[in-house]
Order: structure tokens, then sequence, then C-alpha cells
């Protein structure tokens, strides 16, 4: 696993390649979709354009009779025979009460109703006496309150976040790898947005909050590589790597992986665990976090490679002279011409010999007979030996 990993890893046209056709498709369809009346993203059904009634009132009504108030709404909803489909609540020092209808529901009757009915309970010792309360209606335009709203605020938000990342990663790492850590956010906060729209999931205003958690993932998982490759940087002998070595030794597979288990292991309990809409929203940031992952763990280490490839080409400003090698360049080098190097043949000078006249000869010869007959033992005769015995015996 960690061998395909790494030869993964070490493809950057092609990571670089897929993952920015993946979003020019996004951006095309879009357009398209646009234009067509259907929209970027799959709106979900929550986000249909529908009437808003909205019943505001003081914090002493709030605190001692939120209880009554809505008593008072659900029986005049229910004497008119119109149904809500979804309220909220906010607090605050003019809290309210906000129901949401169909657009098709006229909402004049109720809101007359309503104000009857609460001028009623505020007259002295009703329920609602010394309480301040009014009631709005409204027709909202979800779409285009969320392209207003919620789209700019987005673009706006990454922008910034990118920018803090460069500033960050810049500072930390230097301005190489500020650059990847600002990529890699971008990325994921474009990838998630990408496969969001092609998968054309129904998507809400919370969907926003997704695109931002996947980019602030991404550039956690982006800047833990960098701080990685970084370590590896500094090792003894690491200046007589390549590019692909320090990636391959520098892979952050075991810090990250425990992110992703945590993170899908959550997201999965969400969808078993929350109604249909949620459903869809942990869906997207499923997709959020699998875009942080292949961005930070992939894309922004590959781009590493060229990046460094690149820097130890440049030459050093004001240096004029010999490239700079490494030693194991150097030993490369050295062996190749030692190789390739003729080998030259050191001529032997020949010194004349003289050939020997006769009396030299003459004089050797009798020499060694000389140095022979002195050197040779002699050997006793017979008769010697017996008068040397008769001698002995005498």
């Amino acid at each position: 696993m960690s061998k395909i990993l790494t030869n993964t890893v070490k493809k950057t046209a092609v990571w670089t390649a897929v993952l920015t056709y993946i979003l020019a498709v996004a951006v095309a369809l879009g357009i398209v979709f646009g234009m067509k009346g259907y929209g970027v993203f799959n709106k979900s059904a929550t986000l249909d354009d529908a009437k808003t009634l909205t019943v505001s009132m003081n914090q002493h009504a709030y605190l001692t009779a939120l209880d009554t108030v809505e008593d008072a709404c659900e029986e005049v909803f229910g004497e008119l025979n119109v149904s809500y489909e979804v309220n909220g609540e906010m607090s605050g020092d003019e809290s309210e009460i906000v129901y949401v209808f169909d657009e098709d529901v006229s909402l004049r009757k109720v809101e007359e109703n309503l104000e009857a009915k609460f001028a009623e309970l505020q007259k002295e010792g009703g329920a609602l006496e010394g309480t301040f309360i009014t009631v709005a209606t409204n027709s909202e335009k979800t779409v285009e309150v969320l392209a207003k709203d919620y789209a700019l605020r987005g673009v706006i938000a990454a922008i910034v976040m990118v920018a803090l990342v460069y500033i960050y990663a810049a500072i930390r790492f230097g301005i190489g790898k500020g650059v990847l850590a600002a990529i890699g956010t971008f990325y994921s906060i474009a990838l998630t947005a990408a496969v969001v729209s092609l998968t054309r999931i129904p998507v809400t205003a919370s969907v926003s909050y997704v695109f931002g958690a996947a980019g602030m993932l991404g550039a956690v998982i982006s800047m833990i590589s960098l701080s990685k490759i970084k370590a590896t940087e500094k090792m003894e002998g690491a200046s007589e790597l390549y590019a692909e070595e320090i990636v391959a030794s520098s892979l952050a597979k075991k810090e990250v992986a425990p992110i992703f288990a945590f993170s899908a292991a959550a997201l999965v309990v969400l969808a078993i665990v929350a109604p249909v809409s949620v459903k869809w929203f942990a869906l997207c940031a499923f997709i959020g976090v699998v875009a942080a992952m292949v961005v930070g763990l992939i894309l922004v280490p590959s781009l590493y490679i060229p990046m460094k490839a690149a820097a130890d080409k440049k030459p050093k400003a004001g240096y004029v002279g010999a490239k700079k090698t490494s030693t194991k360049e150097k030993k490369t080098f050295e062996k190749q011409a030692a190789v390739a190097a003729p080998v030259e043949e050191t001529p032997v000078e020949e010194t004349p010999v003289e050939e020997p006249t006769e009396e030299v000869v003459e004089e050797t010869v009798e020499e060694t007979v000389e140095e022979t007959v002195e050197e040779a033992p002699v050997e006793e005769t017979a008769e010697e030996t017996a008068e040397e015995t008769t001698e002995d015996n005498e």
C-alpha cells in the first residue's frame, strides 16, 4: 500500500490534470445549468420559495409567556386550516418566532386573526398583559437570497482563508511551501464544490459550512505533509536526495489516517440517525473530507517535486562559475570519466647491450675456475690415510 501511494504521488502531471479537468467540467456544466434555470447546485426542497410569518416580542414576553404565544399561534392556524413547514426561535433584546409556509398559502387572513388574538390576550387581566407583540409576513425568494448572501460570503471567506494559509505557511516553511499550502486549501474547497455540483446532490444553505470545513481540513493536511518534507530536508545527507526520494520518505499517511477515520465514522453515524436534509449535508461533508485527503496527501507533495527540481537547477544570485553538484553526481561523473579516458602507455627506454670481447670472456672463465677450485673440498687418498694411521700407532 505504501509503495502504491508513493508511486501515485510521483505522478504530478496526472493528478494536476485530473483535478483541474474536474474543476473545468464543473464550471462549464454550472454555467450551462445556470443558463437553463436549473442552478449551479441542485437545491434542496427546503430552499424553495416560501412565505414567512414572524411574531416579534420583547424579552419579558419571550421569557415569561412564550408558551402562551405559541399556543395562540397554533389556535389561529388550526381555525384557518393552514399548516407551516418549519418554525424557529431567536432570543435577544427583541425575540421572535418565525413560521415558514408554502408559497401558495395566503397569510393575509392569518396575520389579521393573530393580531386580533394577541390584542385580546394583552388586555387587562389577559395572559399577555404588559407584553409587546407584533406580527409580520414576508415572501422569501430563498434561491435568490442564497445566491446573493451565501455565495458571495462564501467566495470572500474562501479568498481570506487561502490568503491566511499562505501567510502562515510562508512564514513557517518558506515562500515556495506557502504557495503549495494555499493551492491545497483552494483545491480542497473547489474540488468539494465541483463534485457536489456534478453529482447534483440536494444542498441547503448549510452546505456553505461544508466548503469552509473542507478548506480548513485541506489546509491542515497540506501543512502536515509540508512539515514532514521540511523535517526530511533538514536530515543529514538530505542534500544528496532527489525530490522524489524526499517525498517518498515524507508521506504523512500515519498522521492523516486517524483524521480520516474519525471524520468518516462521525459522518456515517450522523447520516444514519439524522433526518433526510441532514443526510445530504453529511454526504457533502464526506465528499469534502475525501477531497481534502486527496489534495493534502497526494496533490501537494506531488507539486513539491517539480518545484524542488526547478529550485535545484536555478543558480544562486551573483554566482558565476561551475555548477554546484552533489557528492553523488560528482562520483558518477568521475566513474564515467575514468571509463571513457584512454590508457596512455609509458614508453620504455631501451639500454644498448655491449657484446663481450674475447679478452673479457677469457678473464671471466679463469676467475670462475679459480673460485671453483678454492671452494671444492680436497679428497684424501688411501695412501695418505694409511700413513697417518701408522704414525698414530707408533
